[in-house]
């Protein structure tokens, strides 16, 4: 699992992520700032629609205060104040709905963005961006579920030791052609490999035909590099 090592890389990764949100170690300008709040009633049975209908407020403002309320089927609220308790357990449940939203790709425990049409239209990966950004702020879980190469990424670290991991990739025809370079046991067979599959490797931006069989492992990484950061270059930077 992924974590946030330092105040640098929080604010490195507040910064990417939501541009709108404010230094978590600077103190609030305003008076109101300290006294306003972001009230959320969170359904347990349905904790994204009752987060997505607060990140979406127009009046919503991250340096405020979260208070938080959960609420049964029938819309009854669970006796108690907030002092922490349910902000933190809203967010840790808010990060585990995000996981699982069509925005990412990828196992599990090694999402990656990806580009889909109707969220870019609803602006989906803005408010997930704010979500996350938000729960880092204000004391809950980062998105430990990211793949390692997208968080150097976004982090602005440059880590050329990240292992390339084929299966990753969720798209069949392009693991299969993944697969067979990786394969080639000599240099005739991958330049025949690399033949086979140009079209996709000229897609990609990797079309080369390297000396040493063992460049095939240069190949795959950068085919890598694209699929998880360049092709969903729109989803990362909104």
């Amino acid at each position: 699992m992924l974590t946030v090592a330092s105040d640098t890389v929080v604010c490195n990764y507040t910064n990417v992520y939501a541009p709108i949100i404010i230094d978590s170690q600077s103190e609030p300008e305003e008076e109101t700032e300290q006294t306003a709040e972001e009230r959320f009633n969170i359904n347990r049975a349905n904790v994204w629609d009752g987060a997505i209908h607060g990140f979406k407020r127009a009046s919503f403002d991250p340096s405020h205060q979260m208070q938080v309320k959960f609420t049964d089927d029938e819309g009854q609220t669970e006796d108690g104040v907030d002092t922490g308790g349910p902000k933190r357990e809203f967010l840790t449940l808010l990060m585990e709905c995000l996981r699982m939203r069509r925005i990412f790709d990828g196992p599990q425990d090694r999402r990656f963005l990806t580009f889909d049409n109707a969220a870019a239209k609803d602006d989906k990966y803005f408010h997930a961006g704010r979500m996350i950004a938000t729960s880092i702020v204000h004391g809950g879980p980062g998105p430990r579920f990211l793949s390692e190469t997208l968080y150097q990424h976004l982090t602005g670290m440059k880590n050329t030791n990240i292992e390339a991991i084929i299966e990753d990739i969720t798209d069949d025809t392009m693991r299969a052609s993944l697969l067979e370079i990786s394969s080639a046991a000599t240099l005739e067979e991958l330049h025949a490999s690399i033949d086979r599959n140009s079209s996709l490797l000229q897609t990609a931006g990797c079309l080369q035909y390297p000396d040493g069989v063992d460049d095939k492992n240069a190949i795959i990484k950068d085919f890598m590099q694209w699929y998880i950061i360049y092709r969903n270059h729109f989803a990362i930077q909104r």
